[in-house]
């Protein structure tokens, strides 16, 4: 009977003790900037931990960067000159980086990739001046937006086969942006539409480009980065959100950080974990766990104060960019082992 009690006990015990079980923590690693720049920001990591975005120099001119353990900060380079602007937007698994770079003395963009560190020009759509890449799968397919002849920007999903299909709007708009794609080539973003608003769109092969739902009171939304899974996460009105994969494309609000107005949300792993920010705090969210600011979840005296955070691997690294010694640079968070 007494041994019936102690484990009813140590039953109750650990229940109550659950809830309370210690937030999952990181380590931070600054990931610089070029020589005499103080700025720089982390816009995707991958499955390796290798994180692609852009820095400055002592110009202030930014190129695009990929980093690893091994090889540090190096220098992707921009369309010829030099002195062009470019950004790292997205990695594959591969190290493979797609973005874009100015190709004029106008400033006018094109989507580039880099794959082994070469750079390769995506051109535009038929007709087109401009372009940017913001996506890439782990089949090398780009997805991103481009202008043509007689149309405003339009999303594009790239491939080396295929080259860049114009992805259309949604009914009754002229302008869309694609923004991620996952391993199915499914690719997100936002459009405006017929009734003058905008909205977050997940495009298929089969269906096409499809409106997903905003909150309710809502009158815009943006749909930033999928899962291979096909969750897709983003913003509507003032709120991150998650489109779960049920036919109806159901919206959940992921709410705000505590006192603060808004939120918005850039990416999700095929955990569910998702990340972005909230009143200029970067976040990280989950099922259990719900949203939490990085900023408690970091070593009190790093002497960091997370801004943004852009992009999270299964292994749950993140990167973004945040403040240290008054310069604001990209950083990788690496989770702590439990």
């Amino acid at each position: 009977m007494a041994t019936s009690k102690r484990f009813a006990m140590w039953i109750a015990t650990l229940l109550i003790l659950a809830p309370l079980a210690a937030a999952q923590t990181y380590t931070i690693t600054d990931l610089g900037t070029f020589p005499g720049g103080a700025v720089s920001q982390g816009n995707a990591v991958n499955v390796q931990g290798q994180v692609a975005g852009y820095a400055r120099f002592a110009n202030y001119n930014a190129h695009g960067f990929f980093w690893s353990e091994r090889t540090g900060l190096l220098d992707l380079g921009a369309i010829p000159p030099e002195s062009n602007f470019s950004v790292g937007q997205a990695v594959n698994s591969f190290g493979d980086v797609a973005g874009y770079s100015d190709y004029n003395e106008l400033e006018a963009e094109h989507a580039v990739l880099w794959i082994h560190g070469k750079l390769h020009d995506l051109g535009t759509l038929p007709g087109g001046s401009e372009s940017q890449a913001n996506g890439i799968n782990d089949l090398g397919e780009v997805a991103g937006y481009s202008n043509g002849a007689n149309i405003s920007p339009h999303a594009f999903l790239w491939s080396k086969h295929r080259g860049m299909q114009d992805l259309g709007t949604l009914t009754g708009g002229y302008y869309s942006q694609g923004l991620a794609v996952n391993l199915e080539g499914q690719v997100v973003g936002f459009s405006n539409a017929g009734d003058g608003n905008w909205h977050g769109f997940l495009w298929t092969r089969s269906a096409g480009m499809q409106n997903l739902p905003m909150l309710t009171g809502a009158s815009s939304a943006s749909a930033n980065g999928i899962n291979d899974l096909g969750q897709v996460v983003g913003g509507s009105g003032s709120y991150a959100v998650l489109w779960h994969t049920d036919s109806r494309r159901t919206v959940e609000n992921l709410g705000v950080l505590p006192g603060l107005g808004w939120s918005s949300a850039f990416a999700i792993n095929d955990v569910g974990q998702v990340v972005g920010w909230s009143g200029f705090a970067a976040f990280v969210w989950s099922r259990g766990q719900g949203m939490q600011d990085l900023n408690q979840l970091i070593p009190s005296n790093s002497g960091w104060q997370l801004i943004l955070a852009d992009s999270i691997n299964v292994q749950g690294q993140i990167t973004g960019q945040g403040n240290i010694n008054g310069q604001a640079h990209a950083f990788l968070l690496t989770p702590v082992a439990q």
